[in-house]
């Protein structure tokens, strides 16, 4: 949710989000000459930018969560001698997937 008060949570704009917004605010504001406002940024970014933003966004991670999992595999393969394949995929997504989001989530925001 929104970090910006109840004004915007109908909005159901993630932590990240609301920073590529404050982003593209600053750039709006720039390019007019004045605060355009929060509320206009919203309404702005959602119907120009969020859909390729949030497809860029989840492309990227998955890019990076198949490098986490590959290595994962490698990693206990060699420990076991073999390739474990599919075995140490799931092994990954059970142990180490929601750790991974929670961190992601955050380094998103502290970036």
């Amino acid at each position: 949710m929104t970090s910006t008060g109840d004004k915007y949570a109908s909005y159901q704009l993630s932590k990240a989000e609301m920073k590529a917004i404050e982003v593209h605010k600053y750039y709006l504001s720039r390019q007019a000459g004045y605060d355009v406002g929060l509320e206009y940024t919203i309404a702005h970014w959602l119907a120009h930018h969020a859909s390729r933003w949030r497809k860029d966004r989840l492309t990227k991670e998955l890019q990076e969560q198949m490098k986490e999992i590959e290595r994962h595999k490698w990693i206990e393969s060699e420990k076991a001698g073999r390739d474990l394949g599919d075995q140490a995929v799931f092994d990954w997504v059970r142990r180490f997937a929601a750790q991974w989001r929670h961190w992601k989530d955050q380094q998103e925001v502290t970036d």
